[in-house]
């Protein structure tokens, strides 16, 4: 009876703690079917009517280019994503698995890019931005993305899982160390599936870099932050549809990844 009341109230416990982190999705998804007026009332959950008039504004483009920064936003993160997983992979297995002069020296120099603020490095990053001529480009947002020192100490601590005598037998037939870290590649899918799912959801909803560098080709945060801060003059349920419809990548990126990504992270903290 103890062991079942235990159980009943740990249930009830997570249940109280599962409403209090879905509520505030509910009532944002709801509130793109209300009025402004229902919208300040932070106690009313669901509309007094549903309607699509809302989800037609969002696309019609007369407050926002929905579609327009949201596929900005899709580029810039993805082609974060990936290129932050190439780069880094291949530091990490640097780091790992092969030798080289002053190698801790090196690892704790990459490692302090993880410590420095991006506010830190605004100001240089807009001047070499504006000098390779990618100011107001997506590129010019990919490039200092795909730079990340989270990045390296995870692929260095995965690529520490994979048998030395692996890589010594390929290195004795002759494969150069690219070949070697290309063949070993493949064995590395969750981690590299776990990186990129990480990195795709930072770079998604990233606001400084995208502010600095573009001034047209806006991403989704600044265009609804500017919708925003016009004032009252719009549909407030306009900015929930969207809001609505940004998370849903990412949402259903990690539903389809959970699996992978919580065997990777296991992995890893056992290392």
């Amino acid at each position: 009876m103890k062991a079942a009341l235990t159980r009943w109230g740990l249930r009830f416990i997570l249940l109280i703690i599962t409403l209090v982190f879905v509520y505030p999705f509910a009532w944002m998804f709801f509130s793109g079917f209300k009025t402004n007026l229902e919208i300040y009332r932070p106690l009313q959950l669901l509309p007094e009517s549903f309607g699509g008039e809302y989800y037609r504004g969002l696309f019609s483009g007369e407050w926002l280019h929905y579609g327009t920064v949201y596929g900005n936003s899709f580029l810039i993160a993805m082609g974060q994503a990936l290129g932050a997983v190439l780069l880094t992979s291949m530091c990490g297995y640097v780091f790992a698995k092969c030798p080289l002069r002053g190698k801790p020296a090196w690892f704790m120099l990459t490692l302090l890019v993880i410590l420095i603020p991006k506010q830190v490095i605004a100001l240089p990053l807009l001047t070499w931005i504006q000098r390779i001529h990618l100011y107001d480009s997506l590129l010019g947002v990919v490039l200092p993305g795909i730079v990340s020192g989270v990045g390296v100490l995870f692929f260095t601590l995965a690529f520490r899982q994979v048998p030395d005598a692996l890589l010594e037998q390929a290195r004795v037939e002759g494969a150069s160390e690219f070949r070697i870290y290309w063949t070993v590649l493949p064995l590395m899918n969750a981690a590299l599936l776990t990186f990129g799912l990480i990195h795709f959801i930072l770079s998604w909803h990233e606001h400084l870099i995208p502010l600095l560098i573009l001034h047209e080709h806006v991403t989704l945060p600044l265009a609804m932050s500017s919708l925003q801060s016009s004032g009252l003059r719009f549909p407030q349920a306009i900015i929930m549809c969207a809001s609505t419809l940004t998370i849903l990548p990412t949402a259903l990126i990690f539903a389809l990844l959970y699996r992978r990504t919580r065997s990777a992270l296991a992995e890893l903290m056992s290392t």
